[in-house]
């Protein structure tokens, strides 16, 4: 490999990319992608970084072209890419926002709700001890 990989970059975010298999419809060995990178002398858990970073188009392409770059080439290289290329962490700049803080009057309603539904039951429970 041309870099060592270090510690903290085996990190288990890349696991489902680099573990999946590119020929998993083939009655072939299985032909795994870390396998495919290790065979190009590419640190797949960089490369696998690298592709998570890249917008989903670049990021095929560049898998098809790794894909291609192996001995016994796979036809369906673009197909096996864009699979593989789901299985990788959006970039953090691509994450869900998070739901806005709520506002005091937002609290206020939610307290008033739960105070109510409280009230009810313990009616409920005093309707149920005098029977």
């Amino acid at each position: 490999m041309t870099s060592s990989a270090s510690v903290s970059a085996l990190t288990p975010e890349f696991d489902d990319f680099l573990f999946a298999q590119i020929n998993a419809d083939s009655e072939e060995t299985p032909l795994s992608m870390l396998s495919v990178l290790a065979r190009l002398d590419l640190d797949p858990w960089a490369e696998a970084a690298k592709l998570a970073e890249l917008p989903r188009a670049s990021a095929v392409q560049r898998l098809v072209s790794l894909i291609a770059a192996i001995p016994g080439a796979y036809p369906d290289a673009g197909t096996v890419s864009n699979r593989l290329i789901c299985l990788l962490p959006s970039p953090p700049g691509l994450t869900v926002p998070r739901r806005p803080k709520l506002g005091f009057s937002d609290l206020l309603s939610i307290r008033l709700a739960v105070g109510i539904a409280l009230a009810l039951i313990f009616i409920i429970q005093l309707i149920l001890m005098t029977r």
